[in-house]
């Protein structure tokens, strides 16, 4: 692996951490204001200017740091890109089928057998 790629998901691992790490300050400082208030319409904006971006960042933070620490083969890759260009070459020739032309005889129910 070179070590452009190996730096590059070291620090998506450690941006991602660093994100993780607002976003739980903002959580506990979410929590702290709204503790201190008892009336549930003062508490609002402390949920909206904390606690949703503190919960945001944590969960965009997981995701940057599993997308840093996660390890391709390049073997795999490879065949990835071979499997996608078999699956999406232009069809040469259209595919025809031939059709038989029968005739369905009339299905009979209960009420005909009735009539007989």
């Amino acid at each position: 692996m070179s070590r452009r790629v190996d730096l590059d998901r070291r620090t998506r691992a450690s941006l991602g951490a660093a994100v993780m790490t607002v976003g739980v300050l903002l959580l506990v400082l979410g929590w702290y204001l709204i503790s201190g208030e008892a009336i549930a319409a003062k508490q609002l904006p402390y949920l909206a200017s904390a606690s949703i971006p503190g919960g945001v960042l944590v969960v965009c933070g997981f995701v940057l740091a599993l997308s840093g620490i996660g390890t391709v083969d390049p073997g795999t890759a490879r065949r990835v890109a071979e499997l996608h260009a078999l699956l999406t070459e232009a069809v040469t020739e259209p595919v025809t089928e031939p059709v038989a032309e029968s005739v369905a005889e009339p299905v009979t129910g209960p009420a005909d057998k009735a009539e007989e």
